[in-house]
């Protein structure tokens, strides 16, 4: 069984924020995207277009499978200057990655989000590894949850993959008990 992981550093919350970084201040109602191969993070007000903003800071094309929420172009750049597709201008050489999961902030799919998008499909014996969900803003948020990308989620209590869980699930529009306690995910 292959395992790829990921433990991503602090990411700053509040204060002063310095010139030289591109760190994202992280507040409450916002909408966020990480991508596992880049480890990119973009935020944006909630009901902001997302995945453009991923596009727009990090010339990934976030593609959006149905049921997901966000816009993006459905096709691969091509190698004229840009490629309209669903409004949506597609530079040259832009990547593309896919959604994994997408955690919302409450049950039944709603409120902000946070999604975990990367450039492979799962597979079900590779374990992709998010968290702390602290370290984005998304410690003890996440009241339901929806996975893409033949990809099934899995939320942890602890922040290191441990304690009480709620998944393995392709979608889950309620936590029962795990509601508002996840801090770190799994995805395989």
């Amino acid at each position: 069984m292959s395992v790829a992981a990921l433990s991503i550093g602090l990411v700053s919350v509040g204060g002063a924020a310095n010139a030289t970084t591109s760190e994202p201040t992280i507040v409450e109602e916002q909408s966020c995207s990480f991508d596992l191969g880049t480890r990119s993070l973009v935020c944006v007000a909630v009901g902001d277009d997302l995945n453009q903003a991923v596009l727009e800071q990090q010339n990934l094309v976030v593609v959006t499978p149905t049921g997901a929420l966000g816009t993006t172009a459905t096709a691969a750049a091509t190698d004229t200057a840009t490629t309209e597709t669903a409004a949506v201008a597609v530079p040259v050489g832009a990547l593309a990655t896919s959604i994994q999961a997408q955690l919302y902030s409450d049950a039944n799919y709603g409120g902000a989000y946070f999604q975990i998008t990367n450039s492979a499909a799962c597979n079900g014996s590779t374990t992709w590894y998010f968290g702390p969900l602290s370290n984005v803003g998304w410690s003890s948020k996440v009241s339901s949850f929806k996975s893409f990308s033949n990809c099934s989620t899995k939320v942890w209590q602890g922040s290191n993959y441990s304690g009480a869980a709620y998944g393995y699930a392709v979608n889950a529009s309620s936590l029962g008990a795990m509601n508002d306690l996840a801090n770190s995910v799994t995805m395989k």
